[in-house]
């Protein structure tokens, strides 16, 4: 146990000190949430739901960069620089790295839907009940699970830090706008709009949305929570099948 708790302060350490980091993951989703309430939200009586509505697809949005730009790279750059082997070879079980790693990552996602609550609701008008914000965080701490284990995945298959970002930005950048996050699927032809609710990032926010806000979620929640379950349950089996300690040759 003590080890855990050394490795995860180390691991927490090193991710808030890191610039990119802080940038990325407090900096861009707030100001992306005022950019997006300033676009969708308006200035009418109904402002404060709008926002509360753009802060669960924030947060998620925050959740899916956090894997598919985050973790994917972060186990390919240790494995590169051969810190992976080193584990390997040392005392320390693996498991315990992969366990300081998820905690501080999910200990972030905490951080990060905290700060985004907080400018909606302190800067932008938003109202949110203390038992709703508690129980969004529970929602999305087990999505953000799920998203974990997709992020190792590519790691696991990608041969090289490049090969993972360009992986991670392909799946990124067409569920950020199609997985109904700030831009409504009302907007989307019915095709793409149909497909896009089996993608997790639509079925996370379809939970966490209801959750913060009260609002109905567009399809049952038994169906979101069995494909949020499957999809982390892929992302374990390749992660599993395929992981490499030493770099790709």
């Amino acid at each position: 146990m003590r080890r855990l708790v050394t490795l995860f302060r180390m691991l927490l350490l090193m991710e808030l000190r890191h610039p990119s980091v802080l940038f990325w993951n407090f900096a861009f989703p707030v100001g992306l949430l005022l950019l997006n309430s300033l676009i969708f939200a308006g200035q009418g009586p109904e402002r404060g739901a709008a926002v509360a509505w753009l802060t669960a697809g924030i947060v998620v949005l925050n959740i899916m960069g956090g894997a598919f730009l985050g973790d994917a790279g972060w186990l390919v750059s240790v494995r590169e620089q051969g810190i992976l082997q080193r584990v390997q070879a040392s005392p320390l079980p693996p498991a315990v790295l992969i366990l300081a790693y998820t905690g501080v990552r999910l200990l972030l996602v905490l951080l990060q839907s905290a700060l985004i609550t907080a400018v909606a609701v302190v800067a932008l008008g938003a109202r949110f009940a203390p038992a709703a914000v508690l129980l969004a965080g529970v929602v999305a701490l087990a999505g953000a699970l799920a998203f974990v284990l997709l992020g190792q995945a590519i790691a696991a298959l990608a041969p090289g830090a490049g090969a993972a970002s360009a992986v991670g930005n392909v799946i990124y950048f067409p569920l950020m706008f199609i997985s109904n996050l700030f831009l409504p699927t009302a907007m989307l032809p019915g095709w793409l709009a149909d497909a896009a609710r089996w993608t997790p990032a639509f079925m996370l926010v379809d939970l966490v949305r209801p959750a913060l806000t009260g609002a109905g979620a567009v399809q049952a929640t038994a169906l979101n929570l069995a494909g949020l379950t499957l999809f982390g349950l892929l992302g374990l089996l390749v992660a599993a099948r395929w992981f490499r300690w030493e770099p790709w040759r």
